[in-house]
């Protein structure tokens, strides 16, 4: 056999086992020698079966093994099958994972059982002391299969642990959220979370959630710690609690662990490109710390409540609100290579927890963005309309506005309905009163066909509303659900007039059914296409092909209808809030 084989490890690792099981007969034959006086050759034997039944009962570290084996010398084989050693077979129903507190609390109640009986042939005194030395000996073994492990983890030997502990937030960075009341948006106080409450019963959630602002802020959150120990090993060593994360490490031992309070904050968040306002619900991140209360977790009865270790995130505390109010130009005509004798208005409004923000940016980027646009939208429909055969002395007046009326949102974190258990999630309240799309557009021009002229009107008129009532103040429905109903799909189809003119022919030109085309898109909110979390204002705008059904009128060659091309399908808008 290879040294590195399976083969050569199981071998050697059940050779280690062996040993201890030598060491251990002997060590016991020096603290109790009357057992193997009066067993003999079967004192061997003894200690082999009493090592298989502390294996068998869920017993693997050697330690533990040889605390078991110490108590069979005191109640003898078997002990916990007997009557009256109920107490035994209940600890070692433990699950295995709770071997060393098992160990401990069998020989905890040893002692006590010995204490009351003072014709016992043995002592607690003497129980305690040969525990004692067979811990020295052997606690720093490990288990079969793994006996000499390079860092033997230390084991606990006196009861260290926690009756309770609570977590509460004593200051909030934010206590105030905007809400929509009787048509008024209003800031309204947030309750605090309960604290939270952790024992043997209810333990210490994976997650921990606070809100809190950045560490330079005016208000940031404080978290409370308050414990009560059940018993200490070592008031100088536990319970120890540590907070660690992007500011390092804070530490606290023993009593102090009993009320403490400190300051958690969260990351610097640069915010959006486009300026305060530009994304919305923007799900910003959290900053992670982790959060661990040690204690050796030992009860000398009783489930033990252990060690806590748990993540804390802090999201960004920060309440936003944004109001938009659009107003459309009036109709105006539309002349070429000119910018529009009248423009619409833009009036915003930004704040973060009370605070207005500078909205210069998010402005200029609807008037300079989405209005200068438009503008090019129309210039690009009056040049369509010219290109027309046949047509000539072409005007174009009206107008074409996108995204007008008045929109309010807030958005932000709050936690979850279980306080500081739980994730945080981004709550968004909004009132849409919107219109995607309005069009009041009259093209005019003179078409000469088939030596026949009519006066051509042409029109657009119409409107697509985008109202919705959005609140998402809990985990469902997902927020991209929750923000569906904030942009809509639009169809805005022509309509034609023909009026024949006279003509010295007779021939007349006439409309042969409604024509086709219509101005169609989509607008509103969607995700963010420049990267990032949030959402993001856009318009897409295209004009559809279209043409007229017409009927020329010859008073010698007869009647014939045709279909008259007016343009091609194009794209008049492709904006988004960037």
């Amino acid at each position: 056999m290879q040294p590195g084989d399976p083969a050569t490890a199981a071998a050697q690792a059940e050779a280690a086992w062996a040993a201890f099981v030598q060491q251990l007969a002997d060590q016991l034959a020096a603290l109790w020698p009357a057992m193997p006086e009066r067993l003999g050759e079967r004192y061997g034997a003894f200690v082999e079966h009493a090592v298989q039944q502390a294996q068998k009962r869920g017993l693997s570290r050697a330690a533990a093994v040889a605390r078991y084996v110490n108590l069979c010398f005191v109640w003898g084989p078997a002990f916990q099958d007997k009557p009256g050693f109920e107490w035994a077979q209940g600890l070692l129903a433990a699950p295995r994972d709770r071997e060393w507190a098992t160990s401990h609390q069998l020989l905890q109640r040893s002692l006590t059982e010995l204490g009351r009986m003072p014709d016992a042939r043995i002592d607690a005194a003497s129980l305690a002391a040969a525990d004692q030395h067979l811990l020295e000996r052997f606690g720093a073994l490990g288990q079969q299969g793994d006996l000499h492990p390079a860092e033997p983890a230390p084991l606990p030997r006196s009861a260290c642990d926690l009756e309770a502990v609570e977590l509460r937030l004593l200051e909030a960075a934010n206590e105030q959220q905007y809400e929509l009341l009787a048509g008024v948006w209003q800031r309204v106080p947030l309750p605090a979370p309960p604290p939270l409450r952790v024992t043997a019963a209810d333990p210490v959630p994976r997650l921990l959630a606070a809100l809190s602002n950045a560490p330079n802020s005016r208000t940031t959150a404080r978290l409370q710690l308050r414990s009560r120990c059940h018993a200490q090993c070592d008031g100088n060593v536990h319970p120890a609690l540590l907070f660690s994360g992007t500011h390092g490490q804070y530490r606290w031992l023993g009593h102090q662990t009993r009320a403490v309070s400190w300051p958690v904050a969260t990351l610097e968040q640069p915010g959006p490109a486009g300026g305060p306002g530009s994304a919305v619900a923007e799900e910003t991140s959290p900053d992670i710390f982790k959060l661990d209360l040690q204690v050796c977790g030992l009860r000398d009865e009783g489930d033990a409540l252990g060690s806590m270790s748990t993540l804390f995130w802090v999201w960004p505390a920060a309440q936003w609100w944004l109001e938009l109010q659009r107003d459309a130009a009036a109709v105006q005509p539309v002349l070429a290579g000119q910018p529009p004798g009248l423009r619409g208005s833009t009036r915003c409004r930004v704040e973060r927890d009370g605070d207005s923000e500078d909205t210069l940016p998010l402005r200029q980027s609807f008037e300079r963005g989405l209005d200068a646009a438009t503008d090019s939208a129309m210039q690009s429909l009056l040049t369509a309309w010219s290109r027309v055969e046949g047509l000539s002395a072409v005007r174009l007046e009206g107008q074409l506005a996108l995204l007008t009326g008045r929109a309010a949102l807030t958005w932000g974190w709050r936690l979850g309905p279980g306080g500081l258990d739980g994730r945080a999630l981004l709550r968004l309240v909004g009132e849409l009163a919107l219109r995607a799309c309005q069009s009041e557009l009259h093209f005019e021009g003179e078409l000469a066909l088939g030596g026949a002229r009519s006066r051509l009107l042409l029109h657009n008129l119409g409107s697509a509303p985008l109202a919705a009532q959005i609140r998402r103040e809990s985990a469902d429905p997902p927020l991209l659900a929750a923000l569906a109903p904030a942009q809509v799909q639009f169809q805005l189809p022509f309509s034609a007039e023909l009026t024949p003119l006279a003509s010295d022919s007779g021939t007349l030109l006439m409309l042969a059914g409604p024509c086709s085309g219509a101005l169609e898109g989509v607008a509103g909110l969607r995700p963010r296409t420049s990267g990032g979390s949030g959402f993001e204002w856009f318009v897409l705008l295209r004009l559809q092909a279209a043409s007229l059904p017409l009927l020329l009128s010859d008073p010698i060659l007869g009647r014939r209808t045709f279909n008259h091309p007016l343009w091609a399908e194009q794209t008049l808008i492709d904006w988004r809030l960037a």
